[in-house]
């Protein structure tokens, strides 16, 4: 049986005819920086994406401090940017949006490991690789397991996407406000505040 180890993936030596070793949440999360980001998707090692770039990073910052200025300002609720969650266990699922927002009493302090709990809303930015498919079916990933929104914010569209369950997507342009509905009473911003600092 082949071990597949990040160096293992990144290089191609995991084929379809070997086995590979399930990797469980504390492994991945000892596994040593490489430059690159992984998920734990029942138990097999997958590559979310490189390091962002810097137009992404400018994007999901923003979207950080909205939340966390909001978070701080109504003692609501508690953010977290690019952490991973522990979904399933046995074997073991980790994901990690950009940005996370989990209700008040859902947590306390912080863990030394992956949180085994879901973000209430997950916040996603496009990368120039997704497809709408990509976006549409990670979003979806996020509500199966129990998010009650997803935000996916397009860098190049200058728009944002709110995936709710049971209703169609919702997109936004840069001349309409996001709001925080039930989920976030009182958050408010202009779309094109979350993309660029002036008009």
């Amino acid at each position: 049986m082949l071990e597949c180890g990040k160096q293992a993936y990144r290089t191609g030596q995991c084929d379809m005819t070997t086995t590979p070793k399930l990797i469980t949440a504390d492994e991945l999360l000892r596994m040593p920086d490489d430059g690159y980001r992984y998920e734990l998707v029942r138990g097999a090692l997958t590559e979310k994406m490189p390091p962002p770039g810097d137009g992404h990073g400018d994007v999901s910052g923003r979207f950080a401090a909205a939340l966390v200025w909001y978070a701080d300002a109504n003692d609501h609720g508690f953010v977290r940017d690019n952490a991973g969650f522990q979904l399933e266990s046995g074997p073991d699922t980790v994901r990690a949006p950009d940005v996370a927002w989990i209700a008040p009493g859902r947590i306390e302090g912080f863990s030394a490991g992956y949180r085994r709990l879901v973000p209430d809303l997950a916040v996603e930015i496009k990368s120039p690789s997704d497809t709408p498919r990509m976006v549409a079916e990670r979003a979806q990933m996020w509500l199966d397991f129990g998010s009650q929104e997803v935000w996916y914010g397009d860098p190049e569209a200058t728009t944002v996407t709110r995936y709710r369950p049971g209703q169609e997507p919702e997109v936004l342009g840069e001349d309409d406000v996001l709001d925080g509905d039930d989920l976030l009473p009182g958050f408010s911003v202009p779309v094109w505040r979350l993309f660029r600092r002036h008009r």
